[in-house]
């Protein structure tokens, strides 16, 4: 113990650089596809080049999905550095998690009161499958994971520390909700105040919530949340921000009720082959437990993982708020058996980033949306472009990987091609092979074959009038 007090500060200095070379390393190796999201970074893209820093678009339409946060994100950088690349779009992501396992550390050592502690609640967040991954995708989920921690740590000081000191923490609070909202809507506010408003009914002081140092955090939260909001509504109108948010389809993956009971086994893997013992450990120390500072990690984790049950919209990723508290037991559980920890800590990183070694390699050659807009560029360079019938998904890639000074538009109806068609010379569409058969049996438009493309499984056509 007396050789940990000793070096501390060589472990704190370790474990940040070590922790930041793990998140960073490759990072900027694979292109925006299998699981990323382009389209997060085509509106960044479009923001710099807009200049319109309020109403995000993606390929030139009102993009509400989520709300700007991320998109700023990754926009300030990208301006500096001139453009927009992959290593960018997910920088974002890998700084949030960063700094969470750094703030992880520091919450377990200080309410475990050793160095261990804190070192196995961070590592053990940091080598988990699910935050591993997440935090190399260009996505909003770590991001609010962060937020969400700050909300909840900044609450932990303030409920206490001195009254003086008290205002400020909880201020701070209220501040990280608010960008949480920012960040992905209405989740970074509810999970986090929902979350202190059952701690603080376990502890019998509910009304801090109605106190003065919550209501200056209310204060805190609308000044900002609501300007973002007050400049998107000035500038789109109330009515069409009423009907693009009832257009938005955000929340369609929906799964059997016990799914986060299988999930949370492979998303905290490898520590949640520990999950068994934790258990019995708490029950064990239930009486003791119930009346310490530790209860607020296992009262936080209980009601988020419940919350996320009885919610009917079910993705694995959205356990990830959830998972630093499993760290921080675990790191409280664990904290005389650091070695332990150790061993199996390196295994498992070296593990991840063998498997994404693999992914690197088979990206390279295979990246779908990069190869496709390569043999494209040539045919694109005198011509206008159409999507007709294309995934979405797919014309999110070939705006971000061939970069047009107007975005390629995707048209579904067959009338809407026509008139597309009719207004403009020298017009190329790309449309799946079946698509293209179809229209020749019909004979309803003239078109000429120009190439075909694999793409993923199936094949794509590009055509002329």
């Amino acid at each position: 113990m007396k050789g940990w007090k000793q070096n501390e500060g060589w472990a704190i200095g370790c474990f940040i650089i070590a922790s930041g070379l793990i998140l960073f390393y490759n990072l900027w190796a694979r292109s925006l596809e299998n699981h990323d999201y382009p389209r997060y970074a085509e509106v960044a893209r479009e923001m710099i080049r807009s200049g319109d820093w309020v109403v995000p678009h993606c390929n030139g339409k009102i993009f509400i999905d989520k709300p700007p946060l991320l998109f700023w994100l990754i926009s300030l950088p990208s301006f500096l550095y001139g453009s927009v690349t992959p290593f960018i779009a997910r920088l974002p992501s890998a700084l949030s998690a960063w700094i969470g396992v750094v703030l992880l550390f520091f919450w377990g050592r200080d309410i475990y009161g050793t160095t261990q502690a804190g070192l196995i609640a961070g590592g053990s967040l940091l080598s988990s499958y699910q935050f591993f991954y997440q935090a190399r995708l260009a996505k909003t989920d770590v991001v609010l994971c962060l937020l969400i921690l700050f909300s909840l740590y900044f609450f932990y000081l303030g409920y206490w520390e001195p009254r003086k000191r008290r205002y400020l923490f909880h201020s701070l609070s209220f501040f990280f909700m608010g960008l949480g909202t920012l960040t992905k809507g209405p989740f970074g506010l509810f999970i986090p105040f929902l979350l202190m408003a059952i701690f603080l009914i376990k502890e019998r002081r509910w009304r801090i919530l109605i106190h003065k140092e919550f209501i200056l955090g209310y204060f805190v939260l609308a000044l900002t949340v609501l300007p973002w909001f007050y400049l998107f509504i000035s500038r789109v109108g109330l009515e069409q921000s009423i009907a693009l948010v009832k257009g938005t389809k955000i929340l369609t993956r929906k799964a059997p009720i016990y799914f986060y009971f299988i999930e949370i086994w492979g998303q905290f893997f490898p520590w949640s082959l520990l999950l068994p013992f934790l258990g019995l450990n708490l029950w064990r120390e239930r009486v003791r437990l119930w009346h310490s500072k530790e209860s607020i990690f296992l009262i936080w984790f209980a009601v988020l993982f419940i919350l996320l049950t009885l919610f009917k919209y079910r993705v694995s990723r959205y356990l990830l708020p959830a998972l630093p508290f499993l760290a921080l037991m675990i790191g409280g559980m664990w904290r005389k058996k650091f070695l332990t920890f150790l061993i199996p800590f390196l295994v498992i990183i070296l593990i991840w980033h063998g498997r994404e070694f693999y992914w690197i390699r088979e990206n390279l050659s295979h990246s779908p949306g990069m190869v496709l807009a390569g043999e494209l560029r040539p045919f694109f360079k005198e011509s206008t472009l159409i999507g007709y019938r294309v995934d979405r998904g797919t014309v999110e890639e070939i705006n971000f990987y061939l970069d047009p000074v107007v975005p390629i538009p995707l048209i579904k109806r067959s009338e809407n091609l026509s008139d597309q068609l009719m207004k403009k010379e020298r017009v190329l569409v790309l449309m799946p092979k079946e698509v293209y058969e179809k229209v020749k049996i019909q004979g309803n438009l003239s078109m000429h074959l120009i190439q075909e493309f694999r793409y993923k499984k199936g094949q794509l056509v590009l055509v002329s009038h």
